[in-house]
């Protein structure tokens, strides 16, 4: 696997899907982009793949938090270059994307399945994220990058749009203007003005560790409140104030005198306690 300092996978829990490798550390997993020697470029199987992975982290009520990254040195260099050769050819005419009996394309999918994982998932960037591959990245709740990654919607470059949520996405990031910059231009810009415009969360020369280290501080969490609070946030997109604020007491009730709760506030002032006496001890 990787010599970050996430350690060793369990092997018992991890799991291979073709070109996404799923990696589990304890209440941790790693999703992982597994074609190195192309740079983690996108073919049809790989959307499959993920849509298989994120499925199966989604029923999974063991996984408090998941770790996006690629293999090797990219994150992901987008559409593998032989499927635009089949496009200029012609091959690809009438070979849909889609999954039978649904009305969503299979690469949007890809990128929703991350906002129905339940639990917060962090994308680690690093060397390029291009195209769908940076599509990937914004479908992750927060994003820590290199600062000398490469991020581009570079679709128009290639006579489409950024068709796997990008054009939803980004605009949330971003603001519309600085969005229609980047799809229009299909300009590339590194981690650091990436951060500068609110696209990245965070810069680290080993974005994989900073990012396993912050889900170890959120997977310490009580699972049900992460829950509850993805899910609320979310909301805060497209619904009213109104909507928001009643989902919060539904959250509260079902949260409150729980079992969970009880345990997570043993937890803290366990915590508070040390500290107290951590400090009175200096």
């Amino acid at each position: 696997m990787t010599d970050t300092a996430a350690g060793t996978p369990d092997s018992t829990a991890s799991m291979q899907h073709g070109t996404v490798r799923v990696e589990r550390f304890g209440a941790i997993a790693h999703v992982v982009l597994d074609r190195p020697d192309s740079l983690n470029s996108i073919t049809p199987d790989m959307f499959y793949d993920l849509l298989e992975a994120g499925q199966q982290l989604s029923a999974d009520t063991s996984v408090n938090a998941v770790v996006m990254r690629g293999e090797g040195r990219a994150f992901c260099a987008g559409l593998d270059m032989g499927e635009f050769k089949r496009i200029v050819e012609g091959t690809m005419a009438g070979s849909p994307l889609d999954i039978p009996g649904d009305a969503e394309a299979l690469a949007q999918q890809a990128v929703e399945i991350w906002s129905q994982v339940a639990v917060p998932v962090i994308a680690a960037i690093h060397g390029p994220a291009l195209g769908g591959g940076f599509q990937f990245a914004l479908g992750a709740d927060i994003r820590i990058s290199t600062a000398d990654a490469k991020l581009s919607a570079m679709e128009l470059a290639w006579g489409i749009i950024p068709d796997m949520m990008g054009t939803q996405l980004l605009p949330r990031l971003i603001g519309p203007s600085k969005a229609k910059r980047l799809i229009f231009t299909a300009d590339t810009i590194s981690g650091e003005q990436g951060l500068a415009w609110g696209l990245v969360d965070e810069l680290a020369e080993d974005p994989v560790a900073t990012a396993h280290a912050l889900a170890e501080q959120i997977a310490d969490k009580s699972r049900s409140a992460l829950v509850w609070a993805k899910k609320l946030v979310d909301m805060a997109d497209s619904a009213t104030m109104r909507e928001g604020l009643v989902a919060e007491q539904q959250a509260l009730r079902e949260l409150r005198g729980t079992e969970e709760q009880k345990l997570a506030v043993q937890k803290r002032m366990e915590q508070l306690a040390a500290r107290k006496a951590a400090k009175g001890q200096s």
